[in-house]
């Protein structure tokens, strides 16, 4: 009995362990069920990473955006815009070009890894142009396989294209505006993903493009509307033609030496060129006098600084250039406070003023005028070191003395722009009375060829 029992333990043994293995292979899947199973995983993951990668993007166009809207620079505008591009499509190089309607051309002052300086392509001509023109993505895998690239900027500088990503960038007028153009995706071609995404930064950085041009082209206006002002004024007195163009130049290499940059450069540049608007309220007969004016003839000549503060002021100035007008008016105040129109103490005269100031005795004293010849620049500097101080700023003057080789290769360019002998207005040296009031106070001239006023020098 025992031995049956035993035997009869070991057949249930086996029926169960039987019993489990059908089961188990009832509810285990097959090797293909496997794979497939592994397939529809994957691809579920896949599609889990592709969401993630286009959500990452989104937020990172969404950043880019914003800090697009926010440059109203055009050149520093399209630097961001091909900086953003590279990272977002992860690529190594971008030109982001304009459209110049006017000229028929793309160009582009923005190439990363191209070196430095403008590119102009005719529109329909190469890759870009081809854009320009169509308005029609090119996504190409191997430049060299394309006739419409151009191998000329990779035997230049040694680079080698391989893929290239070209997107038209459109305006509000459906007009081509400008043209991306993307350089060598890593890790292989550039993709539909990456065309999408193009699409999305394309569309929001027109717009950032068409503000930039709109500020820039209000911005031009506004300059040649201050060059044409000097102009208008140095056109009626031929003795001092050019000077408010000479002026603002020589202000403008002060105001560097100096640390001055950006929109305090700007103002600068203003005052100087308006610095002398109020001689239009002068009548002609004391602003295009033959020789020295008298004591109540130069009097009446030193209202033209008061004039232009008063003219200026009727002219709508951008908030951030409003002191323009007062910087203007004050290039004749002195550090003694005995300047005019106002007599202002140095603390209250502007740094603009001051350099203007130095930039105008500069050019009184090295262009020539009907009671003197040009001064060379080492008697120019000794007059107006003697007038620092009392009459010029001393740090103004130490700037003069750092650029002094920038003034000097600046003098050399505008002589052009010098009155000739002859011209109306000019006279001779030898009808002169000697040297102007301004000339006077610098070199401490005295005597009976020093008596009278000039015309104020500047």
């Amino acid at each position: 009995m025992p031995e049956e029992r035993r035997k009869a333990q070991r057949r249930d043994g086996a029926r169960r362990k039987a019993e489990r293995r059908t089961a188990e292979r009832r509810t285990s899947p097959s090797g293909d069920e496997r794979r497939v199973s592994e397939r529809r995983d994957g691809a579920e993951h896949r599609k889990a990473d592709r969401r993630v990668s286009v959500g990452h993007r989104l937020d990172l166009i969404l950043d880019i955006t914003r800090q697009l809207m926010s440059i109203t620079n055009l050149d520093a505008l399209l630097r961001q815009m091909a900086v953003a591009t590279t990272k977002l499509l992860d690529a190594d190089r971008a030109t982001i070009f304009i459209v110049d309607r006017d000229k028929n051309e793309l160009w582009s002052r923005v190439a990363l890894g191209r070196g430095v300086g403008e590119i102009r392509i005719p529109v329909g001509v190469g890759i870009a142009g081809t854009v320009a023109k169509t308005g029609e993505t090119i996504n190409i895998t191997d430049a060299y396989a394309d006739s419409r690239w151009s191998s000329d900027s990779d035997k230049r500088t040694g680079y080698h294209t391989k893929s290239l990503l070209t997107f038209p960038m459109t305006g509000q007028n459906a007009q081509v505006i400008g043209v991306f153009q993307v350089v060598n995706k890593r890790g292989g071609p550039f993709t539909q993903l990456d065309e999408e995404t193009l699409a999305s930064l394309g569309a929001s950085a027109a717009v950032a493009v068409e503000n930039a041009q709109l500020i820039a082209e209000q911005k031009r206006l506004w300059e040649t509307l201050i060059e044409t002002l000097a102009v208008t004024i140095d056109a009626r007195d031929q003795q001092t033609a050019g000077h408010s163009q000479r002026v603002t130049r020589y202000a403008e290499v002060i105001g560097k030496a100096m640390g001055l940059e950006g929109l305090d450069l700007e103002k600068l540049r203003a005052a100087a060129l308006l610095h002398d608007y109020g001689k239009i309220a002068v009548r002609d007969r004391f602003l295009q006098k033959p020789g020295k004016l008298d004591d109540a003839e130069f009097a009446y000549m030193k209202a033209h600084a008061e004039k232009t503060g008063e003219f200026l002021a009727h002219l709508e100035f951008p908030r951030d250039m409003r002191d323009v007008p007062v910087m203007a008016a004050q290039h004749h105040e002195r550090m003694d406070g005995h300047g005019y129109p106002r007599g202002l103490p140095a603390e209250q005269i502007l740094v603009g003023a001051r350099i203007v100031a130095a930039a105008d005795v500069f050019d009184a004293l090295t262009a020539p005028r009907y009671y003197k010849p040009a001064y060379p620049l080492s008697k120019t500097l000794e007059i107006m070191d003697g007038m620092a101080g009392n009459h010029l700023d001393p740090g103004v003057m130490t700037a003069v003395h750092r650029c002094v080789h920038d003034l000097e290769w600046t003098l050399d360019e505008l002589k052009h722009t010098w009155p000739k002998p002859g011209d109306e207005g000019m006279g001779s040296i030898q009808e002169a009375a000697g040297l102007s009031e301004r000339d006077r106070a610098g070199s401490g001239t005295a005597g009976p060829a020093a008596s009278g006023p000039g015309r104020g020098g500047a």
